[in-house]
């Protein structure tokens, strides 16, 4: 299946699903990137699909000179880009945190939340990662930023550091990016605790076609 062909064909299918259910991968080349929450309402659950809309692009990241952030940012950005065909996605890099859609933090992520949804992820012995979720209670809107922290867990001279960092990095802007649930698949970059150092062909074709699918969340911010 092309590429065009796997998300003219999500889009269709996604296209009718109610705001209340949750659908299975329609193909097994890509998972289920929508969260689930419970319903506004107070019945049932809401599941919640965003992607960064072509006037928001390109997505602004601030980056904190730490953790290795200015080098893992940018690499982080290219890895996941390389799931567009047509340009349907960008982030640059912003000197202003002020300005910033996304703010990429080396440290724990704070005991208050800016959010009332985190993704906890990453969780190696050497370093984790989480991402906030800025999501309005009626789960209409994404409130920006988007906050990723990075956590070296061990001493900075351990060998496995490095890498563990760069991984989490690239996991952590994977959630910001719009991949909202983690892969249940080893082989994947969004797995809870990857494995893997890079996005696989499952990570990229899942990012491609939730770009290509309806969003009911809306980016609202600076």
């Amino acid at each position: 299946m092309t590429a065009r062909s796997r998300w003219v064909a999500a889009g269709l299918v996604l296209a009718g699903a109610a705001c209340s259910d949750i659908a299975t991968p329609i193909r097994n080349d890509f998972y289920e990137w929508r969260r689930v929450e419970p319903a506004a309402s107070g019945s049932g659950n809401d599941t919640l699909s965003f992607h960064w809309p072509k006037e928001r692009l390109p997505v602004r990241i601030w980056v904190e000179d730490n953790a290795g952030l200015p080098v893992n940012v940018p690499a982080a950005i290219a890895a996941w880009r390389r799931a567009f065909l047509y340009e349907e996605f960008d982030a640059t890099i912003v000197g202003d945190s002020a300005t910033a859609d996304v703010i990429v933090r080396a440290g724990a992520a704070p005991g208050v939340l800016f959010s009332r949804t985190r993704l906890h992820s990453a969780l190696a012995p050497e370093c984790e990662g989480a991402t906030d979720l800025n999501i309005s209670e009626d789960h209409t809107q994404l409130r920006l930023p988007v906050r990723v922290y990075i956590d070296p867990q061990s001493n900075p001279d351990n060998p496995d550091l490095p890498a563990c960092l760069a991984l989490t990095t690239t996991h952590e802007l994977g959630h910001a990016f719009g991949i909202w649930r983690h892969s249940s698949e080893p082989t994947d970059l969004m797995l809870l605790d990857p494995l893997v150092d890079a996005p696989s062909d499952h990570d990229l074709a899942t990012m491609e076609m939730l770009y290509h699918a309806p969003s009911n969340v809306e980016a609202v911010g600076p």
